[in-house]
């Protein structure tokens, strides 16, 4: 359940900050934090798969 509400509160927070640079008229930077979040995300979660099936 710890997982399941972080998980919820970490999106939210992903998406309040690229709604602000949005707003703010900073394409560039929203762009950008949308692409590096997915980008690192999906690293993170290849490396823990990656470290977990050597087991």
């Amino acid at each position: 359940m710890v997982g399941l509400l972080g998980g919820f509160t970490t999106f939210s927070a992903f998406g309040y900050e690229t709604l602000v640079l949005l707003r703010d008229r900073h394409l560039a930077l929203a762009l950008t934090n949308v692409l590096a979040q997915l980008t690192l995300g999906l690293a993170a979660v290849w490396a823990g798969y990656q470290i977990g099936s050597r087991s």
